[in-house]
């Protein structure tokens, strides 16, 4: 086992102590001796009574705290889990939402007697958000930290405002916990197909649909195709009862870092035919940095938006339009941890919006 070094308040981090390094196992920790849990609602609340007024502080933090290791690890005591859980948060300038939904979060899942690790994953500028390819990340981190059997992908301004929704996947099928949301009229999912907000995947089905594309950058389109693997690998969604998966919005304006996706419906058009080639098996990305904090693992990383997508410039949609590789580059140096090493790799970098402006054409 390691030696962790621990940072008492730094000048990085001065509220809570932070643990930084490569990776931690946690899987190390044992409770062979202890009997496997029973699924039980004794401990359970139902439906809860929150509304979008509400706040971290509200929170009863010795009951949130409790056995909680750095990183945002829970196990219970008293049993242990056959199964253990990865809470993937795509994450940008939310703070505020981000501590409630994390406090919301180890309250319940302790109730659930889970077994289970919280890991916000987040975008360094300029680059535009990317949710896909933060989920990517984070379940590529996750899975090397603890190897968690099920994954589940959250939208950071979400609630779940019933215990009764286990936060647990699906053996033989993706599972949207998902089935009503009070950003949409009368709460109601917009569209059949819709798996947005909150997704769980286990291993396999993670692998088995290459994950989230990775090219789209700004707002809107990762889900739809995500839903897309999932159907051309004979899958289906599984979902609670209405009155379970019923989630609060937590209200926000919009973000100027995360604008609609222009290119969402020209990059749906060709999504089936990419899956294979384009996905958790292509990401490219820079850890930058990754730290265990009290109540989650917070994982930095930074790509260059040109190089994604010019990966696939030859790809054509609907036989006339097609991504053009941008040629327009520059030169710079980013430096990468690896083990103990310091690895020096040239990229090619550019204006995120220069090339948003050249991503695309179309053939006349």
């Amino acid at each position: 086992m390691e030696t962790f070094k621990t940072f008492m308040s730094t000048e990085k981090n001065k509220i809570t102590d932070v643990l930084q390094q490569e990776t931690i196992h946690w899987s190390s920790y044992t409770d062979k001796d202890l009997a496997l849990c029973k699924k039980s609602i004794r401990h359970l609340h139902g439906r809860m009574n929150t509304s979008i007024d509400v706040k971290a502080t509200d929170y009863d933090k010795q009951i949130v705290l409790a056995d909680i290791k750095y990183g945002g690890i829970y196990r219970p005591r008293d049993c242990k889990q056959k199964d253990s859980v990865a809470i993937v948060i795509p994450y940008r300038d939310r703070i505020e939402h981000l501590n409630i939904l994390i406090n919301h979060l180890h309250a319940m899942l302790q109730r659930q007697k889970l077994y289970y690790g919280i890991y916000v994953v987040e975008m360094s500028l300029p680059v535009q958000f990317n949710r896909g390819l933060l989920a990517n990340a984070g379940f590529m981190t996750a899975q090397s930290i603890g190897n968690y059997s099920c994954y589940i992908i959250h939208d950071v301004d979400l609630l779940p405002l019933n215990d009764f929704n286990e936060y647990k996947c699906s053996p033989n099928n993706p599972k949207h916990l998902v089935t009503k949301n009070s950003k949409f009229k009368n709460d109601a999912l917009p569209y059949t197909d819709y798996i947005g907000g909150v997704l769980a995947l286990t291993t396999e089905q993670y692998y088995r649909v290459n994950g989230f594309s990775n090219l789209y950058f700004g707002w809107g389109g990762e889900d739809d195709d995500m839903h897309q693997r999932i159907k051309a690998r004979n899958l289906t969604i599984v979902r609670n009862a209405e009155h379970i998966g019923v989630y609060l919005a937590l209200p926000h304006n919009g973000d100027s870092s995360n604008p609609p996706n222009p290119y969402r419906d020209l990059l749906l058009q060709q999504g089936a035919y990419r899956m294979n080639v384009e996905g958790l098996s292509s990401i490219r990305y820079i850890r930058k940095s990754l730290e265990f904090r009290q109540l989650y693992t917070w994982v930095l990383i930074d790509c260059v938006e040109s190089e994604i997508m010019s990966s696939y410039s030859n790809l054509r949609i609907s036989g006339k339009g097609y991504i053009k590789k941008n040629k327009i580059r520059t030169h710079s140096k980013h430096y990468v941890k690896n083990s103990n090493l310091h690895v020096a790799s040239k990229l090619r970098v550019n204006s995120p919006s220069r090339l948003l402006r050249r991503q695309i054409v179309r053939r006349t």
